[in-house]
């Protein structure tokens, strides 16, 4: 009995010196980070970490990219961590001695809520952006009105009288757009108004960038008489486009489709895509970056800030 005592107490510490182990290491990650960046851009007055989740999309490059354009003309210099679950450098933030941070809300509300307390606790400022949060919440919120992306898309949908079936597709790589799917569909809702023979049918993608390629399959294929899709992600868009000039369906559906890279634009101005969704990631980033500086400067700041939606069509 002694010796399985034994054996359990080791076990135990063990463990407790792992978890110990990797708080230290990501600690010591986040203080080198602004170390190596106050180093590396002479000395910029402060330091802002920005949480993003560890997705290789668009649009989080674009909002990435947007940090890094303003960065100098607010004297800042910019680390970027990931947030999640299984990511510990968000909840070890306080003990940073950053001067600021942006987030991008992608853990549990209640923890979501508890981490941004902590550092008010602290002193140091917080921008969520994109995924909006409980109306009670008072930190500032940059990002993108989903019930007004949902009117607009309402609004290019009852252009035409013919619709019986709508699809809208949300995506694991578009989590803000998901998260208030409810906001979406309502903003389409009274933008269609008598015009809907039967309630939006939903539909969900996950990481996988095929996913929608074979979404579109089994949707077009399953005899239901839909005359929209609509999509809510970029990947998603161009799989889904892929499926539709397979089975030679170009034309016979309506398809709103999301961003506004290249390609979409180039199957826009062909009349394979209706219309797309154009948000502004690399603008979410940028005001972020301008909100925070003055929350540090100031004190103050706007509690929202609309960074804009609109429907962009082809040149034919």
């Amino acid at each position: 009995m002694r010796l399985f005592s034994r054996i359990l107490l080791a076990i135990v510490v063990a463990l407790f010196g792992v978890a110990l182990a990797r708080s230290i290491t990501t600690m010591g990650s986040l203080t080198r980070a602004v170390a190596t960046d106050r180093a590396s851009e002479l000395e910029r007055t402060y330091h802002v970490s920005v949480f993003l989740p560890e997705q290789e999309t668009f649009f989080f490059e674009q909002v990435r990219q947007g940090v890094e354009s303003v960065a100098e003309r607010y004297d800042v210099a910019v680390s970027f961590h990931p947030i999640g679950p299984g990511a510990p450098e968000f909840r070890l933030a306080r003990h940073s001695g950053i001067d600021g941070a942006i987030v991008y809300p992608y853990l549990p509300e209640p923890e979501m809520r508890r981490r941004i307390e902590e550092l008010d606790r602290v002193g140091i400022p917080v921008v969520l952006v994109e995924q909006d949060v409980a109306d009670d919440w008072p930190w500032t919120f940059v990002g993108t009105n989903n019930f007004e992306m949902g009117r607009q898309i309402g609004a290019r949908l009852a252009e035409r009288d013919d619709h019986d079936q709508i699809v809208i597709v949300y995506s694991e790589k578009s989590p803000a757009v998901e998260a208030e799917r409810e906001l979406v569909e309502l903003g389409m809702t009274l933008s269609l108004r008598g015009r809907l023979a039967r309630p939006i049918t939903r539909r969900q993608t996950g990481l996988n960038p095929l996913d929608a390629e074979a979404l579109t399959y089994q949707l077009l294929r399953s005899g239901e008489p839909i005359t929209a899709l609509v999509f809510t992600d970029v990947n998603d868009t161009l799989a889904a486009l892929q499926a539709i000039i397979n089975l030679n369906l170009v034309g016979q559906l309506q398809v709103v489709g999301f961003g506004v890279t290249d390609t979409i634009v180039d199957y826009l101005d062909r009349g394979v895509l209706d219309s797309s969704i154009a948000v502004n990631p690399q603008r979410i980033g940028i005001e972020s970056v301008r909100v925070l500086s003055e929350l540090m400067t100031t004190g103050n700041a706007p509690g929202y800030v609309d960074t804009g939606v609109e429907i962009i069509e082809g040149s034919r």
